[in-house]
């Protein structure tokens, strides 16, 4: 009987006179490979960031329709609407879509209309399968104006000259413009986390567009031409699905060369609404619904860079461990959030934001396994649907 003793056998590679595990020349090179794939949308980022439209001497203000599909907030519409009707703009109107409204929101317009000739008003008084895609297009047929901006009762727009500056934006190629929607007023334990992810989601879909792949962030702060709306046959291409019908609109349009990212605090608005875990977990859902019907194109982009981020991190931690070259791999990192934190901070400061950062960076590492957790949770529900 033989007794064989364990052995292991490590195979050295050298490189320029430095020695490598095979372990460790695979670990180090997908790290490097995440950090140039990380490095790359970083430099997209950038770029975005620095952007910006230089000001005509002569701007040609557009005619501009405001619309606000509201039910039942008949307080915020008195706080929005007023600051609407006293823009400092030539030529604008605002359209409310009363969308089976119980309050007073329907009393509430009638006297504002008669103080202010800029209010039109529409209203629904039965259900639909589509209410939100139903209200605004009632809305869009109401309005007059070349140009729609869409909001909802619970924004507030920065002041007088919001629309002035927010038209500044809309140049005779453009069909499409995003706007930025600051969630700093909201009330609720998650108001935190819808502000990171929405400010993250913003440069990330902003930075994009410099690839050909425009892709919208919000439903609210967003404009688009109505007549080309209409000669489109408005949302009948996107009516598969029952929500985010403004942004699947958007998305189905938007190219590099006809879309705009307004990214300056003069044109963002402020969002006043809750943000509980309840409003929290529908802003992510919604976000991931969204995504279901992104192009493969777009798709790629954002799984790429999330994957590509948790890549980087497990390869630098298992690199940290098993390695000898634990101080050269913190100095690719260092880099890394260096370059994260000039871009993001000066991108903050664009869009008036305020402690982002660095709990963005924390936010951005384990994003992709809440968003897992989430569409898992989405799956199954869908599963269960269709079997009932």
């Amino acid at each position: 009987m033989c007794n064989f003793e364990h052995f292991r056998v490590i195979i050295m590679i050298e490189i320029s006179g430095f020695s490598f595990t095979t372990a460790e020349l695979v670990l180090l090179f997908g790290f490097l490979l995440m950090f140039f794939i990380q490095l790359f949308y970083q430099i997209l980022i950038a770029t975005f960031t620095l952007s910006g439209r230089k000001k005509e001497k002569q701007i040609s203000f557009p005619s501009v329709s405001i619309i606000v599909p509201s039910r039942n907030y008949e307080e915020n519409l008195r706080e929005l609407i007023p600051s609407l009707i006293e823009q400092d703009y030539p030529d604008f109107e605002v359209v409310v879509v009363d969308d089976c409204s119980t309050d007073g929101t329907e009393w509430y317009l009638a006297e504002l209309k008669l103080q202010s000739d800029k209010l039109k008003t529409s209203r629904i008084i039965q259900e639909t399968d589509f209410p939100n895609a139903l209200a605004i297009t009632i809305g869009i047929r109401a309005a007059s104006k070349e140009w729609l901006v869409f909001l909802n009762p619970l924004c507030r727009v920065t002041g007088k000259t919001w629309l002035k500056s927010f038209t500044e934006e809309l140049h005779p190629k453009t069909e499409v413009v995003f706007g930025f929607v600051k969630y700093t007023n909201p009330a609720g334990s998650m108001r935190k986390f819808i502000r990171r992810e929405n400010f993250d989601s913003f440069i990330l879909y902003g930075a994009a567009r410099y690839l050909g792949l425009a892709m919208p962030v919000s439903d609210m702060n967003i404009a688009y031409k109505r007549e080309e709306f209409l000669s489109r046959r408005g949302f009948a291409a996107v009516l598969d699905s029952p929500f985010s019908e403004n942004e699947l609109y958007l998305n189905k349009i938007a190219t590099r060369e006809n879309s705009v990212y307004a990214f300056n605090r003069a044109t963002a608005i402020s969002y006043y609404g809750d943000a509980d875990w309840y409003d929290g977990m529908n802003f992510k859902k919604k976000q991931l619904l969204l995504r279901k019907k992104f192009t493969f194109g777009q798709t790629m982009y954002v799984w790429i860079s999330a994957l590509s981020r948790f890549g980087f991190d497990a390869s630098m931690l298992a690199l940290l461990i098993l390695s000898p070259w634990r101080f050269w791999v913190l100095g690719i990192w260092l880099v890394k959030i260096i370059h994260e934190l000039i871009w993001g901070i000066v991108a903050m400061k664009r869009v008036g934001e305020r402690n982002i950062f660095p709990l963005l960076l924390v936010t951005r590492s384990v994003m992709p396994f809440f968003n897992g957790v989430i569409m898992i949770g989405q799956l199954f529900t869908s599963q269960k649907r269709k079997g009932k």
